[in-house]
């Protein structure tokens, strides 16, 4: 690069504040190079206000500001770096990085079979890391959407934004995909309408050079009005992505993206501020002068503008009624990091049948962020296998082997330690489970020969004609998958595979059971930050089970003749007994230890647990660990942005089920003798369905007699939740349970604590206080 010697370029001046009166003016520069540089070889600068036929800018400074008689002539290949370009201001922040791609796409919609589909197919042929969709015509922004492929391992997530108006009418629609490493560094999820929506990912750019705090990306994909629609509708948008900039922190990189029906055609000279002079000829719309204002306001730059390639790398989107060419679709950037562009160009090759073409800009910009790995845990399907059965059980004897422990939290680390391992050993970890996809490969050999057409008038017939082959050829194999998922559904009801039925219904019913992605806080306000939401979970699962304690308690009598109940501590028959009615399928704790390793523990693993309940027994004191729970959050009905709208439950470990299944079973025949006649529930071979009955015979009497019947339907907030446990074990001493029961089930609820599982995360631990787990 040869370099002149500078002047007062704004980018060297001691303040570092780029204000709109203070953009400097940057020429082309352009040498054999495709690149429109940021730099000037003018001496005088214009004033914006000389500019015809720019209405839309006539407040801009007209100051005439010293500027860089630089001529650049660099390579603009997609390989080359930024780190030695002298107008990157304060260079050393922003160091030669793994590049990161970010495109912008109007898709038209995400609602036809198999589109979404082609659009993972075509940002894993592109590499996409980050890309801003227009026109998905998908409105829920509190659902997240996995993009998948046949062939491909990559993950994308795809998040949505919309509003109840484009949903009656099924337009509009926008959305942001992310790859597992965006993903990995996503902080803030912002939907805000049909139009607009923005990420804020976590940068690995710092603020200073001595300081540890790092820039973030915020991202925004847009969605602007035609320029036919009224001033009132791009006002009203215009206006809210003012607002949606404004909410970025003064150290983000901003990066706009959609589909504005903008064209501005050309720059001037004078205009060299806002984009490079390499955008599509054309006369400059409505739309075109309203962007260029927004990023005059805003210190935006048009990196769409910027780069110097053919007209069909740079054109955007093609007129089905005249097949000419527009440039509409632009990515800015801010101003003061439009040097660490790379590129940015339009492909028209891809698997998605629209009208517009991808837009992607390659940003000299890692992202930070640590991926989180899939929640595999153990491979215990594999212990249906008898020889893997055998393995478990042998190694979980020896690893057990006869240690003595000190203590009941020594004990059973132990144990548990010991069926980890023998787990471990015998079935291996937990992969992930990729689904067979539905589309064939005859559907994807043509939608590769669709993608391969080139893109002049003559083949816009065979584009055609594969277009429809690949409609028909997609619906196809959609119908067959579904034929293959009732077959297997029928397979699995006839052998009595109810696990396998319930999942392949739950899988094909379309009902979300994720919790969403758009929390509100207690005073209604939707909670952008990912760690500002596993908080509000864990705020809200604290409130419902702490509840005040009860005012009054009522003194336990002396006189009550306790329930005649054996005392003597468990024994290996009990405890065989209690782990056998565990069922398989339940979930693991926060130990991670499901009940099949339980089940298949063999003798060994019995005697170790006999031991260590005897213990717990005598001291009447639980392991610490046995007082923690996991809580998921279930969706029930309302509104889904509503914590209060989800019932949690709570995962504890298995280990005390067994506890508590010796505790039941010997007060079970004692409690049956005490409890009235009327009582139908948690009471064995009994239920609700004997209520409904009885209440059922009776309205038919009354029917039949002509008398008038009155009934009371009571429903308690959060009666298990609520329940006072002083009160509770009061009541239960009152009626007659033994001392060392009570003793037993109060050290079962003494500092309980829990944490909320939710977007793949635990929260912080807080203590539950309230309720019966």
């Amino acid at each position: 690069m040869n370099c002149t010697t500078k002047k007062n370029s704004i980018l060297h001046r001691s303040s570092r504040r780029l204000i709109r009166t203070a953009l400097p003016i940057a020429s082309i520069g352009v040498g054999s190079d495709k690149c429109a540089t940021a730099q000037s070889s003018l001496s005088v600068i214009q004033p914006l206000s000389s500019v015809p036929n720019h209405p839309s800018l006539p407040h801009l400074s007209t100051h005439n500001a010293p500027i860089d008689n630089t001529v650049d002539t660099r390579n603009d290949s997609l390989s080359n770096s930024v780190g030695n370009n002298p107008l990157t201001g304060n260079s050393h922040f922003l160091k030669p990085r793994q590049p990161l791609n970010l495109g912008s796409f109007n898709v038209r919609t995400l609602m036809q079979v198999g589109q979404q589909a082609c659009l993972a197919l075509t940002m894993n042929s592109l590499k996409i890391d980050v890309c801003c969709l227009s026109e998905t015509r998908i409105q829920d922004s509190s659902n997240v959407i996995q993009l998948t492929a046949p062939g491909i391992s990559t993950r994308y997530i795809l998040r949505t934004s919309g509003d109840e108006a484009a949903r009656a009418v099924g337009q509009r629609g926008v959305g942001i995909v992310l790859t597992d490493k965006a993903e990995a560094a996503l902080l803030d999820w912002i939907p805000v309408n049909s139009r607009l929506c923005a990420v804020r990912l976590q940068g690995s750019v710092g603020v200073r050079k001595d300081s540890c705090v790092k820039r973030n990306l915020f991202v925004i994909s847009a969605y602007a009005p035609t320029d036919c629609s009224s001033d009132l509708q791009k006002d009203e948008f215009y206006d809210a992505l003012a607002t949606l900039v404004r909410s970025s922190k003064g150290s983000d990189i901003v990066v706009l993206a959609g589909d504005f029906n903008a064209q501005v055609g050309k720059l001037s000279v004078s205009e060299a501020c806002l984009g490079g002079r390499c955008a599509l000829p054309a006369e400059r719309t409505d739309n075109g002068d309203r962007l260029l204002q927004f990023c005059a306001d805003n210190r935006l730059f048009l990196s769409s503008t910027n780069f110097r390639h053919s007209s069909r790398r740079t054109a955007t989107w093609r007129s089905n009624s005249t097949g000419t060419f527009s440039q509409i679709d632009h990515i800015a950037v801010s101003y003061r990091w439009r040097s660490s562009v790379q590129n940015c160009r339009s492909y028209w090759s891809t698997y998605v049948e629209s009208d517009h073409a991808l837009v992607l800009m390659r940003l000299s910009l890692q992202l930070h962020g640590h991926r989180r790995k899939p929640q595999t845990g153990l491979a215990v399907q594999r212990l249906c296998d008898p020889d893997v059965c055998t393995r478990y059980e042998q190694k979980l004897a020896h690893e057990l082997g006869s240690t003595e422990n000190s203590n009941v939290d020594e004990h059973w680390s132990h144990i548990k330690q010991a069926m980890h391992v023998a787990a471990g050993f015998a079935c291996g970890p937990g992969s992930v489970v990729h689904q067979r996809h539905w589309i064939s490969q005859e559907s994807l050999s043509i939608m590769e020969q669709k993608r391969q057409l080139s893109n002049r008038k003559e083949m816009n017939k065979m584009r055609r004609k594969l277009q429809r082959q690949v409609t028909r050829s997609l619906k196809k194999d959609r119908e067959n998958w579904w034929v293959n998922v009732a077959e297997e559904m029928e397979v699995a009801a006839a052998s009595g595979n109810s696990q396998r039925l319930f999942k392949l219904i739950r899988d094909t019913s379309g009902r979300r059971t994720q919790v969403s992605e758009a929390i509100c806080n207690r005073n209604g306000e939707p909670i952008h930050n990912k760690q500002q939401r596993l908080d509000r979970w864990a705020e809200y699962f604290k409130e419902q089970f702490s509840w005040p304690h009860a005012s009054v308690i009522t003194p336990v009598s002396t006189t009550v003749t306790p329930w005649v109940v054996s005392l003597e501590p468990p024994s290996e028959v009990e405890v065989e007994s209690c782990i056998r009615l565990l069922r398989r399928g339940k979930a693991a704790g926060p130990d991670e230890l499901p009940p099949v390793l339980f089940k298949l523990g063999g003798e060994a693993l019995i005697k170790s647990l006999t031991a260590l309940l005897r213990d717990i027994w005598k001291e009447e004191r639980i392991p610490l660990i046995w007082s923690e729970s996991l809580i998921v959050p279930i969706f029930k009905k309302g509104i889904r942005n509503d914590c209060s709208n989800y019932r949690g439950i709570s995962l504890i470990p298995i280990v005390t089920k067994v506890l508590a299944s010796i505790l039941l079973h010997r007060l079970t025949p004692a409690r049956e003798r005490n409890v009235r006649e009327q009582q139908a529930g948690f009471r064995p071979g009994r239920g609700c369905i004997d209520q409904i009955f009885t209440l059922r015979r009776l309205l038919e009497k009354r029917h039949t007699h002509r008398r008038p019947t009155i009934m009371l339907f009571l429903d308690l907030k959060g009666a298990f939740d609520s329940v006072d446990r002083t009160s509770l074990f009061s009541t239960l001493h009152r009626k007659g349970m033994p001392q060392k029961f009570v003793n037993l089930l109060r050290s079962l609820y003494s500092h309980t604590s829990g944490r909320v599982r939710v977007y793949g995360e635990l929260s912080g631990r807080f203590e539950t206080t309230s309720g019966v787990r």
